[in-house]
């Protein structure tokens, strides 16, 4: 029996060793195939990744939505350049970013990280801000607290601080337990094989769905999954998750951002994991949105869900445009 335990035990130790060494070779070599566009820059003891093209003022800054990188706006960004500047960026721990770890991923770190990094960088505003889904929320509180520096605010069916109920709050704890596990196992490679295999649950389904955008678009999947195969990407979601109550706190107090203009542009076609009911509240919290300036205006992606930069890009596109010409 102790014979039994030893050797089980030593099998265990060489299998853990081997997937570790498994995930350091293919992490490296994701790093060579997939090099970040742009620029990573320090902002005081870890690198975010900013992408700037374009040229012309406003610049346009984008956040991406919860555990999401810069890639997940597809189109948008290169069809933005074509008329002004526009910047996309990796928040810590996500994309080509480096983790930061000692800080909970809420949405006033976001903040005073983007402030810092857009400083770094010597991108001056002003700045017309746009933000998807987390991202909304995360613009929206930069808005408030450096209104010197934006002019314009473009929310793309962003969240809300009065979306979660108890149903949704158990579901984002039990999301943020489950990405700790993935963290856990995808240090020694795990995460890595069953994505390979074609059978973590995430990207199985994002593989299916990505199918029927176009060429461009599909050709980010792996990209993407290189992204998801590394324990930092999985920390920093459990992270973000786990602290979206305290995010949403620090809206509380943003109940006006005077006449900024701004535009709502909110999901028309309900997703197919939504009730009926939670589409009917969703459509009310996107309407309250437009409350928060007395120059704002609301526009209806009716053929697109929550993913409106991939189903209906030109919408943001157009969005941003608008803005900017009446600014």
């Amino acid at each position: 029996m102790e014979k039994w335990f030893v050797f089980s035990l030593g099998i265990t130790t060489i299998g853990l060793l081997l997937g570790m060494v498994y995930q350091r070779i293919s992490q490296a070599a994701d790093r060579r195939k997939y090099p970040p566009q742009g620029q990573l820059v320090d902002i005081g003891g870890f690198c975010l990744h900013l992408n700037c093209i374009g040229q012309g003022t406003p610049t346009v800054v984008m956040d991406a939505g919860g555990g999401a990188p810069s890639i997940s706006w597809g189109l948008v960004p290169s069809e933005i350049s074509k008329f002004t500047r526009v910047c996309t960026y990796d928040r810590a721990g996500f994309g080509w970013s480096d983790p930061n770890p000692s800080n909970p991923r809420t949405s006033q770190q976001n903040v005073d990280e983007l402030h810092l990094l857009l400083t770094q960088a010597e991108i001056n505003p002003p700045y017309l801000l746009v933000g998807h889904s987390l991202g909304g929320v995360n613009m929206r509180l930069y808005a408030s607290q450096y209104p010197e520096e934006v002019v314009g605010l473009v929310l793309v069916d962003s969240s809300h601080e009065n979306q979660m109920t108890s149903e949704l709050w158990r579901r984002v704890k039990r999301m943020s337990w489950f990405y700790q596990v993935l963290r856990i196992v995808s240090h020694v490679g795990v995460v890595r094989l069953i994505g390979e295999m074609n059978l973590l649950p995430m990207l199985k389904d994002l593989k299916r769905d990505i199918q029927k955008y176009p060429l461009a678009v599909q050709t980010l999947f792996d990209t993407f999954k290189s992204f998801c195969y590394r324990p930092d990407y999985w920390a920093t979601a459990s992270s973000e998750f786990a602290n979206i109550n305290k995010s949403f706190e620090g809206l509380q107090s943003v109940t006006s951002l005077g006449s900024l203009p701004l535009t709502v542009l909110s999901q028309g076609s309900q997703d197919s994991q939504m009730s009926d009911e939670r589409f009917q509240r969703w459509e009310a919290l996107q309407l309250d949105l437009t409350k928060l300036s007395s120059n704002s205006q609301r526009i209806v992606a009716e053929n697109s869900g929550h993913l409106i930069p991939l189903d209906q890009p030109e919408l943001v596109v157009n969005a941003v445009r608008q803005l900017i010409e009446n600014v």
